[in-house]
């Protein structure tokens, strides 16, 4: 062959091989993404201008330079080292990382290692790819954070979400749903019909009929039972998605539990109707203590013109004490209808609770356990010490009441809350910063739903006939009411019942008062020690000086004595060592002319008889009284 002829192809391939590398080094080096070649050795020995221009230099200054050089030497040893040693391997590496370029910044990048090897099939260089993915990774990154954002929002939201296809089958819920259901997993709920947690059989039919019309529909409440067979009242609204060809696709249904809602509307109809309950017994009570009064006045008027040993005086005074007891229930009502106010005073709550479950313990049956736990002891609330004790008595007697059968444990516990975060609880606004909380908590016999919206109206009694009156809780209600307190309870059938009593916390101060009188000196013969105490509580905080008397011996010596002679007597009939006979025997042998209250129970007729006929009481008070029962009385008798 001609060597002429061979050496002039070989001089265009040489110019064909030069043109092509001038434009392969073209694209290269218009290359979005960094290319460099790298020895084994972690050398350099090429890079495309979007590398120099990413580090803000010229080709000679890197090539030639080791990759310690140029990214330092932690991010070679912690990211790059061990991926090219990969790649030196044979295998083509890729990763994402982070670094630091002069013009760039800290961005984010794609990193691809392909292995070189010469025609033995020994690597002998890499080929490196560096794709900028900054603005995909904040892509990423935002997506991330607003599927975080939405899964906080669902998980807070209290509204329950559940998607179920055109039958029914529950396709997904939310957190709020498996709380109203009170579930534990999803997959309790995933893939069972919704159709099963409806009360009412057919509702659900019902509203997909109304969805395929509407597209989008509020139920209103409709009840729900829960995994646990429980009823849940709930509002419902639903929307129908339909596919392309306007079809069902699938239903998402938004549930909001509305039990305290319910709760909330039961508890002012339920206020609504005590008050008209009340306004009416209190105007039947008030007309009936004139009829009282009537019976009264006339019989005082007998008794004066009859002998008092004779049999129709004795008489008389049956139709008496009659009379009292009957006003003793009608107080009762007017307290329920908050007609007659109660005399209020800075009252110790721990005090008065600590001497009721004394009294409680003192008769408590064997087969019941009194647990009580108190806390900020100091606490005090305007009240009326004597009716408190009633409240906190009668519903520790009820609590016993409904475990006398089968035994139990009566919890009675007290503590100071913040009224902030009660208010939602009390359904009114707050009067106090902080309230006392006491619970009353039994494990009797509980009672329905229906039992509770009438257990506070007057004369409702689950009780046998004979065994109540009906007004012990009406009373109570409106005994908390007038404090500006609540009364709020729960129960379950067979479970037990719990009462809750919030009470507004009363700031103690101290009056100064310069011109004070000499305090009244009161002589209180005590009968049960915690009612007495109570009532001293009581007498002590509205200014008496009291002398207190348990026994015949030391009566007969603080009546004789002139010096200590008290200005009233209080005689508690359930004194165990002074009986009726010898009060007043004490006052005829002595003398005494001092005024004499009696306090009783309203079954002791016998003693009402001996000392009413007597003649040394001037008032009469039948238990339970209230402090300003006790208060008008001394005022009285002090005339």
């Amino acid at each position: 062959m001609d060597k002429k002829y061979i050496y002039k192809g070989e001089k265009n391939y040489l110019k064909y091989l030069s043109h092509e590398k001038i434009i392969s080094d073209e694209i290269i080096n218009h290359s979005r993404s960094m290319i460099s070649i790298i020895n084994r050795d972690y050398v350099y020995e090429k890079v495309n201008s979007t590398f120099c221009n990413a580090h803000q230099t010229v080709l000679d200054v890197i090539v030639g330079k080791s990759l310690v050089d140029i990214w330092g030497k932690d991010v070679f040893e912690n990211s790059i080292k061990k991926n090219i040693d990969l790649c030196l391997s044979g295998k083509t590496v890729r990763y994402e990382a982070c670094f630091k370029t002069p013009k760039l910044g800290k961005r984010y990048f794609e990193v691809v290692f392909r292995p070189l090897s010469i025609d033995s099939g020994e690597i002998t260089h890499l080929l490196v790819e560096t794709f900028d993915i900054n603005d995909l990774k904040r892509s990423e990154q935002a997506v991330i954070e607003k599927e975080e954002e939405l899964r906080t929002f669902e998980t807070n939201l209290p509204i329950g979400y559940i998607r179920c296809d055109p039958a029914g089958k529950i396709l997904l819920v939310n957190k709020a749903m498996l709380r109203i259901m009170e579930c534990h997993d999803e997959r309790s709920l995933v893939n069972v019909n919704l159709k099963c947690f409806y009360q009412e059989e057919g509702l659900f039919d019902m509203q997909m009929e109304q969805l395929i019309d509407n597209n989008t529909k509020s139920f209103g409440r409709v009840s729900l039972k829960n995994l646990k067979s429980k009823e849940i009242p709930c509002r419902i609204s639903g929307f129908l998605a339909l596919d392309k060809n306007k079809k069902p696709a699938f239903i998402d249904f938004a549930v909001e539990d509305s039990t305290r809602e319910l709760m909330l509307e039961n508890r002012l109809l339920q206020s609504q109707k005590l008050e008209t309950i009340g306004a009416l017994a209190g105007g039947i009570a008030h007309d009936f203590n004139n009829i009282l009064a009537t019976i009264l006045g006339y019989s005082d008027m007998l008794l004066d013109d009859l002998p008092k040993d004779s049999a129709l005086s004795k008489k008389v005074n049956k139709i008496k004490g009659a009379v009292i007891k009957a006003n003793s229930l009608t107080s009762q009502i007017l307290t329920f209808s908050r007609q007659v106010e109660q005399e209020k005073i800075q009252v110790s709550v721990s005090e008065v609770l600590k001497e009721t479950i004394g009294f409680v313990k003192s008769a408590l049956p064997d087969n019941i356990n009194l647990k009580s736990r108190f806390s900020q002891k100091g606490t005090t609330v305007l009240a009326d010490p004597t009716q408190l004790f009633r409240v906190f008595l009668n519903l520790m007697t009820n609590a016993i009441q409904s475990m006398e059968e089968k035994g139990g444990i009566l919890t009675v516990n007290m503590t100071v809350v913040d009224g902030k975060l009660i208010q939602h609880e009390l359904n009114k606004d707050i009067v106090a910063d902080e309230y006392v909380l006491l619970t009353f908590k039994d494990t009797g016999k509980g009672m329905d739903p229906s039992l509770i919206s009438r257990i506070f109206e007057p004369f409702f009694t689950t009780r046998e006939v004979g065994k109540g009156t009906g007004l012990g809780l009406s009373v109570i209600h409106g005994i908390v009411t007038e404090m500006e307190g609540e009364i709020l309870i729960s129960s379950l059938p067979e479970k037990g019942s719990v009462f809750y009593i919030y009470l507004p916390v009363s700031k103690v101060y101290t009056e100064l008062n310069g011109n004070q009188e000499k305090k009244k000196k009161i002589l209180l013969i005590t009968g049960n020690k915690y009612e007495s105490r109570i009532l001293s509580l009581a007498l002590k905080n509205t200014g008496y000086e009291l002398i207190y008397v348990s026994d015949r011996r030391n009566l007969i010596k603080v009546l004789g004595c002139i010096s200590d002679c008290p200005e009233l007597i209080i005689y508690m009939s359930d004194s165990k060592q002074i009986q009726a006979e010898d009060l007043v025997s004490i006052f005829k042998n002595l003398k005494i002319k001092t005024p004499c209250i009696l306090i009783t129970d309203t079954n002791q007729e016998l003693l009402e008889e001996k000392i009413l006929i007597s003649g040394i009481v001037k008032q009469h008070l039948i238990k339970p009284v209230s402090l300003k029962e006790i208060r008008n009385a001394i005022q009285i008798s002090l005339k």
